[in-house]
């Protein structure tokens, strides 16, 4: 997948049903996304979608053929105290394309997005099983730093119980942003 072929975009009410299907779809494969299809319904991405377009953000990739293959979302929690926050950062790639650039490609408009419309943000925050190493890779090249381990907290399809992570992008305001921007760049010249 080329970005000529992949679109990135605000999510429209129209795109919600898709944006479903998607979730449902990530959520069957092991280490996918929180939540069971079961709860994922239309009305849980309705709750949402007004949620993140009054305190937040929400993008979609689209292919060529006009499917939306992904998804990004986080949102304020609506109280003053937190207001320089994003949280509950959630992305789903569908499974056919997962390992082609679509995530990293969403994660960059992203938080490009969040400079742009919310540059009283200092931090996203997300979570991420532990034991997901492709996942964890994709969001520390990113920026997103460690910042706890939180013990037994998810508990999988097969009854076994696992850590979470607690992964945070600062942004370039922030002296915690700069540093990662630092790193991220000594990172790139060693390679």
């Amino acid at each position: 997948m080329t970005e000529n072929t992949l679109i990135i975009r605000p999510a429209t009410r129209q795109d919600l049903n898709a944006i479903g299907t998607l979730h449902r779809t990530v959520a069957r494969i092991r280490q996918g996304i929180a939540g069971t299809e079961s709860e994922l319904t239309n009305a849980y991405f309705t709750d949402l979608f007004h949620t993140v377009k009054k305190h937040g953000l929400m993008l979609i990739a689209v292919d060529a053929a006009g499917q939306i293959i992904g998804e990004i979302h986080a949102a304020k929690s609506g109280l003053t105290i937190f207001d320089h926050n994003l949280i509950g950062l959630t992305i789903a790639v569908h499974p056919d394309v997962q390992g082609k650039g679509i995530g990293k490609q969403l994660f960059s408009a992203f938080l490009t997005d969040v400079q742009r419309r919310f540059p009283e943000v200092r931090r996203v925050e997300l979570e991420s099983r532990a034991s997901n190493e492709k996942s964890t890779g994709l969001y520390r090249s990113m920026g997103f730093v460690d910042e706890g381990r939180m013990k037994n907290k998810t508990r999988n399809a097969d009854g076994s119980f696992e850590d979470s992570l607690l992964m945070a992008w600062y942004g370039p305001q922030t002296e915690t942003g700069q540093q990662a921007l630092a790193n991220k760049d000594i990172n790139r010249q060693t390679r």
